[in-house]
């Protein structure tokens, strides 16, 4: 049958009405004994309700916020119904709960949506329902909701009109007599009634019994007396939850034939289906470590893992739909949990991985349409509990920080209101948040990996794609404070595994001195790096890696950029103290870190030749072109020209390369035979 009929035959029949109640309270008071099939049927009435549109959004609410904000759900509702009409989300008022989690679309809307889309529409329509709105396009009224404190606190059955009952099947039959007297004005009077027909005007068929389930049914219930069940009832819950989303998951493509055997629930009710899934895990936290063992671990791994080519598994691209997104939310609320209270946070956080390359399948998602803003609000209030995070193991802290490295190479999107800076949830932004507050914890010093350098440095690129030079240069920063943790190592003389962490270290500062496109971010970048290398971590490694660092990162990088900081063409365009500034700290880098290892370089005579003769090179480039002589005018004046600037830095250099020379001649490495 269509969705209009099963409404209307549901609407009109006070016995399929009153079977509902029924078993959904059996349910509720008997969950043990029902077995995995009842659940099914249980939670299988559940989503047909919600598909038609008569569940309350007062009932089973989702308990964590939303990882996107109001303006991403908007957008991400737009692109999961692949609509370029923002209108479609925009003209539906945001009624409920689910509204806020889902967004919200009209049935009317969304069989526009799907004839854009040239899908082929089966009998029942289900598969229409991409996002839920809990009132339908044909009910204008609004469902009445009280703030008393007294009526919530009565058991559902009593929070009918008269709310003088003790029993489920008198509190039916009460409210269908107040129906039914709201409806009539043929009754006689009595003069002692008090009966507003106003509201019976403004409900709807539909409206009216979605209030009559919303008083009679507990469906919190369902949720909240789980805490109650013995541990095969809650496997059995649970279970019944995860076959009802993995059968939905075959049947998106179904047709009507393959929907003979009962119909499937529909996109968003599948979405709905794993936040139960979550609800009913956060209400029985105390067996967690049961319910991950035995149920979601399998669940989330089969679901979201990547099925390689050749594997016995079919390979699949994954499509983004309601359901996998509420799916990857799942996850991430899961291990807020667990990494919040401490509890099997080792076992939960490593799942991490499977969100993200290479054993995540969401990334096969089209790129305009993905969840990395889900990622990075998940990544932040995983990251925001620094006492818990002081207490995992390696495998954790190996989830996080991929996840972390993720965020971070996704984000890096320019702003559309304001050049120069990324959207407050900008993923890369996100995972700077994190970054920057596991670094400054005092719970977590000395305890972050120092694998934490490769997402620092795809940070430092996000800031560069995104022309955000704060960003880099924020993430520079992070870099320096990851070296100044490594004198615990220093003073350990742990020189292997300094070498480890010093390296990727050197490199990730390197990058942005040679490559930037920001003025800044290079100056501050070949600041960092000078100092680095001056710094005594470079005694502390063997002396072939340090020859290593000078000769293929300090001289090359500064020999390009004097290069190309002395070609710019005439007339152009260019801030020359700037340039000059650069062009010292480039001279620095060549000379300080020489001078300051020197000592130790002379031991080794190959190494020592090469790096030397690399730096004179440089200098030859630099010094070779005779330039023609100032007045003495121009170096008083205040003005930088493009002479002044090559005189300036031939000057330095001079100055440099007669300071070099006079110390390896005072350490008798080089032989004056000259008398003068």
């Amino acid at each position: 049958m269509s969705t209009e009929e099963r409404t209307y035959c549901f609407v009109d029949s006070l016995e399929r009405q009153s079977a509902l109640i029924v078993a959904i309270n059996t349910a509720v008071e008997n969950g043990d004994i029902i077995g995995l099939d009842g659940w099914k049927y249980i939670w299988g009435m559940i989503f047909e309700l919600r598909d038609l549109q008569l569940l309350s959004g007062k009932n089973l609410k989702e308990s964590d916020p939303d990882l996107l904000t109001g303006e991403a759900r908007i957008e991400f509702s737009r692109r999961l119904m692949q609509l370029d009409e923002p209108d479609v989300i925009h003209d539906t008022p945001r009624k409920g709960i689910m509204s806020l989690v889902f967004g919200t679309g009209s049935s009317e809307n969304l069989s526009n949506q799907l004839t854009r889309r040239g899908s082929q529409q089966s009998l029942h329509g289900k598969e229409d329902l991409l996002l839920w709105d809990e009132i339908a396009s044909s009910d204008e009224e609004d469902e009445p909701s009280s703030n008393n404190e007294e009526y919530a606190s009565l058991p559902y059955y009593q929070r009918s009109p008269s709310r003088q009952f003790s029993s489920v099947g008198t509190a039916f039959e009460n409210q269908l007599f107040n129906e039914m007297a709201y409806g009539n004005d043929d009754l006689p009077v009595t003069g002692l009634e008090r009966i507003d027909s106003r509201q019976a005007e403004l409900l709807s068929p539909r409206g009216r019994v979605r209030n009559r389930l919303a008083n009679l049914v507990d469906f919190n219930g369902l949720i909240s007396e789980t805490r109650y069940l013995c541990d095969d009832g809650l496997s059995d819950t649970l279970n019944a939850l995860i076959d009802i989303i993995r059968d939905s998951s075959k049947n998106n493509n179904a047709n009507e034939e393959a929907a003979i055997s009962g119909l499937p629930i529909s996109p968003a009710s599948e979405a709905f289906a794993e936040i139960l899934l979550c609800e009913v895990v956060r209400k029985n936290r105390d067996r967690f470590a049961f319910i991950w063992e035995n149920i979601l671990s399998a669940h989330y791994n089969s679901r979201l893992t990547c099925r390689p080519e050749g594997s016995e598994v079919e390979s699949d691209s994954m499509i983004l739909t309601p359901g996998i997104e509420k799916c990857v939310s799942g996850i991430l609320k899961i291990c807020i949990w667990a990494s919040s209270r401490n509890v099997f946070a080792n076992e939960v956080l490593p799942t991490l991985e499977i969100l993200h390359p290479p054993l995540g399948a969401c990334v096969w998602s089209p790129l305009e349409l993905n969840l990395d803003k889900h990622l990075s609000e998940g990544l932040w209030r995983i990251c925001r509990n620094v006492d818990g995070l002081s207490q995992i193991d390696d495998k954790a802290w190996e989830g996080i920080l991929g996840l972390l490295d993720w965020c971070a190479s996704r984000g890096g999107i320019p702003s559309r209101d304001n050049f120069g800076s990324l959207d407050e949830d900008d993923p890369s932004l996100q995972a700077f948040r994190s970054l920057h507050l596991m670094l400054h914890a005092e719970e977590l010093k000395d305890i972050v990996p120092y694998g934490v350098v490769k997402s620092i440095r795809s940070l430092v690129e996000a800031g560069e794609r995104g022309h955000c030079p704060k960003l880099s240069i924020a993430g520079l920063d992070l870099l320096q404070l990851i070296h100044t943790r490594m004198e615990t190592l220093v003073i350990q003389k742990e020189s292997e595994l300094l070498l480890h962490c010093w390296n990727p270290t050197i490199d990730a500062v390197a990058e942005p001195a040679e490559k930037s496109r920001n003025g800044n971010v290079r100056q501050h970048a070949l600041t960092l790096l000078t100092d680095m290398v001056l710094d005594r971590h470079g005694t502390c490694i063997p002396l072939l890696s340090l020859c290593e660092i000078m000769n293929s990162i300090c001289i090359p990088i500064a020999g390009e950029r004097i290069t190309d900081l002395l070609r710019i063409p005439r007339n152009a365009d260019v801030d020359l103290e700037e340039i000059m500034i650069e062009l010292e700290l480039c001279i620095s880098l060549l000379f300080k870190p020489f001078l300051h290892h020197l000592k130790n370089l002379v031991s080794l005579e190959q190494e020592f030749l090469g790096i030397w003769i690399s730096m004179l090179g440089i200098m030859t480039h630099l010094l070779g072109d005779d330039e023609a002589p100032m007045e003495e005018d121009d170096y008083d004046d205040g003005i930088m020209t493009r002479e002044k600037l090559f005189r300036l830095t031939q000057e330095l250099g001079s100055e440099h390369l007669r300071n070099a020379v006079m110390v390896l001649i005072a350490m008798n490495v080089l032989v004056n035979d000259d008398d003068e």
